[in-house]
């Protein structure tokens, strides 16, 4: 699959499009946005909540260094507890009847699928609301949209502009690092939203 953008010589693809492709403005907003979904200091969805959303998008998606990222491995800060390789997979495959996923997992598992995949159907299922609602406060629900919504683009986005099947691999802690924007802190990005 070819890019869509030119890509500067010597430097990572996915880089070039996350940090660099667009206005100034909107790509900060951007670079702000991920920084703020990932870190997500003020959510109560937990780190294997976040990865049980996060990555059955990245895996439909496709890229290679999104599909290898491991958050609580990859992003400091994000979680003290390793999430076992195991749940990577069941979330991949969208096995909402795995037994290794809580309760609230499995229904973001099972949003985040039907989210990308069957939107007309979610809407109209009672059930499946009650369910959630049953789980997750409204203010969950709002963060649930935000980062589906986040994820849900941000991939489409990069898969027309056809970065997903030449990522580069392995990934480099100094990719890793900007990636994540580690020059911008969460507090201060708080500190400007209040």
């Amino acid at each position: 699959m070819p890019y869509r953008v030119d890509v500067p010589e010597g430097s990572e693809a996915l880089e070039h499009i996350l940090n660099g492709l667009g206005t100034p403005m909107l790509v900060e907003a951007r670079k702000k946005t991920f920084r703020l979904l990932y870190d997500a200091p003020e959510t109560t969805l937990t780190p294997r909540e976040r990865e049980g959303m996060r990555f059955p998008m990245t895996a439909m998606m496709g890229c290679p260094i999104c599909n290898s990222m491991r958050l609580w491995r990859d992003w400091p800060g994000f979680s003290n507890e390793p999430i076992p390789e195991e749940f990577y997979e069941n979330a991949e495959k969208k096995n909402i009847g795995w037994e290794g996923f809580s309760t609230r997992e499995s229904l973001l598992v099972e949003f985040v699928d039907r989210f990308a995949n069957r939107i007309e159907e979610l809407n109209g299922d009672d059930n499946y609301w009650d369910r959630l609602h049953a789980n997750f406060s409204d203010t969950e629900i709002g963060d649930i949209m935000i980062m589906s919504s986040v994820w849900l683009g941000t991939g489409h986005a990069l898969k027309a502009l056809g970065i997903g099947s030449v990522c580069q691999l392995p990934v480099n802690e100094d990719v890793y690092r900007r990636l994540r924007n580690d020059d911008l802190s969460t507090n201060d990005l708080q500190a400007a939203a209040e």
